[in-house]
């Protein structure tokens, strides 16, 4: 009777973290169409920009398939804990959308993201998203 119990829980578990995958990525097409989602159509290059809460530019997003750059305005120093959250996002989309990402630094403070084989306009609009939440919560 135990191997039953213990099936049953390793399957409830899994269950459980299959569901919280597929709610995260449901709150994130959300948070997209929320955010005036636009997608990105054809080889044409294009210029975005990511703002704070108050408004003001603090990246600006440089994207001609399947490069991405994304370019500081002003320093910014960022944290550990927020550093820790941009390579976590970066690390996680190279391991399931197969980017590579290089972080430059001029000093302390990051400078630009050099995002490379995005072949989604879906993957940058979520690299994008994210680091604007940790931009915003950094310049704040």
């Amino acid at each position: 009777m135990e191997t039953n119990t213990d099936e049953l829980k390793k399957f409830l578990e899994s269950k459980i973290s299959s569901l919280k995958k597929e709610l995260e990525y449901y709150e994130y097409l959300l948070s997209l169409v929320e955010s005036g989602y636009a997608p990105v159509r054809g080889n044409k290059g294009s210029i975005d920009s990511i703002k704070n809460r108050r408004g003001e530019i603090v990246a600006e997003v440089y994207f001609t398939p399947p490069i991405a750059k994304i370019v500081m305005r002003r320093k910014l120093s960022l944290h550990r804990a927020y550093l820790n959250a941009l390579s976590k996002i970066l690390e996680d989309s190279k391991a399931t959308d197969k980017i590579d990402y290089n972080i430059v630094f001029d000093n302390d403070a990051i400078k630009e993201i050099a995002i490379s084989n995005v072949k989604e306009d879906l993957t940058l609009n979520k690299i994008k998203t994210a680091i604007q939440v940790i931009l915003d919560r950094a310049s704040s």
